[in-house]
Parts: C-alpha cells; structure tokens; sequence
C-alpha cells in the first residue's frame, strides 16, 4: 500500500480510499474491510446518508469487533446545499454515535451553501476540533473559487482551514455532472491550485464510473444501461484519446488500462488520494494493482493531454 499523510492526524492514510456506499449486508461488508485493512489498507470514506446511516452502524460494528480504532482513519460526510454553520455539531455528532467513536478523523461538507460567508463554515468546523470531536475537516463538490478564498479567510483569521477538497478527479474529465451539483477537479485552474498549494484532494468516481475497463461482449450486454449512463458523463472525444494514450502505457507498465488511470489520480504532484468503490474483493484486487505503477510527471502531462 501507498500511504499519505494529512496535517492534524498522527496516522498515516492508505492512498486507495476505500468508499462504503454498497455493502448492503453486514457479514459482506466485512470480508471486504477485512481484505482490503490486511492488503494495508486503513481508511474508509463514508456518507451519514448511505442507506440512512446503515453502513455507519456496520462500519462501527467492525471497528470495534477488530478492535483497530487507532489503526485506521475514517472519514464521513454530511449535509447539502441548505446547510448552515449551525448544522454542523449535529451532524458530526449523529455520525460520531453511529459509528460509536468519541472523535471522527476527518468530517466533509458534502455540498456547499454559497449563501453562507465561508468563514462561518470554517469557524464552525473550528470549534468542533476545539471540542476534540474531530481532527479535520474538508470540503467536497465546492468551486474553485469558493475554496480558495476559505483558504485565504482561513489564513488571514488564523484558522484551521479545510484541509481536503473533495471533488471528482479521474483520468477522463467529467463532461456531464454525475449527479446534481457535483464538479471535477480535472481541469487547469483546479490542478494548478492543488499542485501550487500542495494541496490534498481526495477524488471520488476516481475510476470514471468504469471508463477505462476493456468489457468483453458478454459484459458489454450486461452493462448496456449503465454505459448509457457513462456516456453522458464521459464519453468525449478529448477523453476516449486520453483512454487511448492510457493503453499505450499500459503496455509499457504491463498493466491494465484502468491500472494506468487510477495511478494517474494517485501520482499527481500534490498529496491525491483515491476513493474506490469496490463491490467485493475481486474488484478491490483489480484497483489495488495500480499502487504498483509510478508514472513520471511528463507522462501525467501526457496523458491528461497537457503536452
């Protein structure tokens, strides 16, 4: 496993995320927390929301039955476009009860309120560290714009600030928003303010929904409606020759296509993470692989189409 390190945590954070949004039955869940925490890895990204807090309550169940508190790093997310400031104890501390822990590692805004000054929102998360029920926090689906001058308000105000963005980040540019709202970092007013910033950033749909899997035509059937999906949210020209130049190095790296697009978010000059959905173990074996791929950064250009 990769590891990473984020300011205020005193744990080392596996570079593969691993996304808790499908397990909808606890004696599967565990068998997949099981291999991936002995492969190395220890963090887990969770949403208060999935399944109504169901996934937490397993989550917590498992932590607690492997007696692995200190060893792993969890990170959940809450509230929308309507949150306010004053939402924000409630939230961590439903999530802190579900998940039967005294401090959460790290909470994310899941969407931005751009009705609401960000220093209320940084004040907010502030006075939740000060109470040590978290030790970090971030920002997921935000601007550019509105991230970047929490930073500065944070900076000027002597606050902690958000240390993690978390939008989407893969390989294929996001075209079409995945689901209302959402935003990609994929682009160079994004990339140049993480890279200038050395910024963290933990990616979701970190794979593109799947873009770079070569199906074989049995797969493709059953995949139909799915890629229809896909389709509307990736399928460009600009994004099936990035897919192109993917299986080039591919063959380099001997390696799989979506070996190369997910070391592609992992490699990135400034501390990126990749959040994984995998579904079973299998699937969670196939993403891991890509830990073994370094790409230089002339071939992160390359690939992104940026020489």
């Amino acid at each position: 496993m990769l590891y990473g390190k984020i300011k205020n945590i005193n744990k080392k954070i596996s570079k593969i995320i691993l996304g808790n949004d499908v397990k909808k039955e606890y004696p599967n869940a565990i068998k997949l927390w099981d291999h991936f925490f002995n492969k190395g890895g220890n963090t887990f990204d969770n949403s208060m929301y999935y399944n109504e807090g169901k996934y937490e309550v397993f989550l917590g169940k498992w932590i607690k039955s492997r007696k692995i508190e200190k060893e792993i790093v969890i990170i959940s997310k809450g509230g929308n476009n309507e949150t306010k400031p004053n939402d924000i104890s409630y939230l961590i501390k439903k999530t802190l009860d579900r998940l039967k822990l005294d401090v959460l590692d790290i909470f994310i805004l899941h969407r931005d309120n751009e009705n609401i000054p960000v220093g209320e929102f940084i004040d907010a998360f502030n006075e939740q560290i000060n109470l040590g029920l978290i030790k970090s926090f971030g920002a997921s689906n935000w601007k550019i714009e509105r991230f970047e001058k929490s930073v500065l308000w944070s900076n000027k105000n002597n606050r902690i600030p958000f240390e993690i963005l978390n939008n989407n980040l893969s390989l294929a540019k996001m075209i079409y928003p995945l689901w209302e709202g959402c935003i990609t970092s994929n682009n160079e007013k994004y990339l140049s303010f993480l890279s200038n910033n050395n910024q963290c950033h933990f990616s979701w749909s970190s794979q593109a929904r799947g873009f770079f899997i070569e199906d074989n035509f049995l797969k493709k059937i059953i995949r139909k409606k799915y890629n229809t999906n896909l389709k509307n949210c990736f399928y460009s020209k600009e994004n099936l020759e990035r897919k192109i130049r993917a299986k080039k190095l591919s063959k380099k790296y001997y390696c799989s296509i979506n070996d190369i697009a997910l070391a592609w978010v992992i490699n990135q000059n400034f501390p990126s993470f990749a959040i994984v959905g995998s579904k079973n173990i299998n699937q969670l074996n196939f993403s891991l692989k890509s830990i073994n791929i370094k790409l230089s950064l002339e071939e992160i250009k390359w690939l992104n189409l940026s020489s």
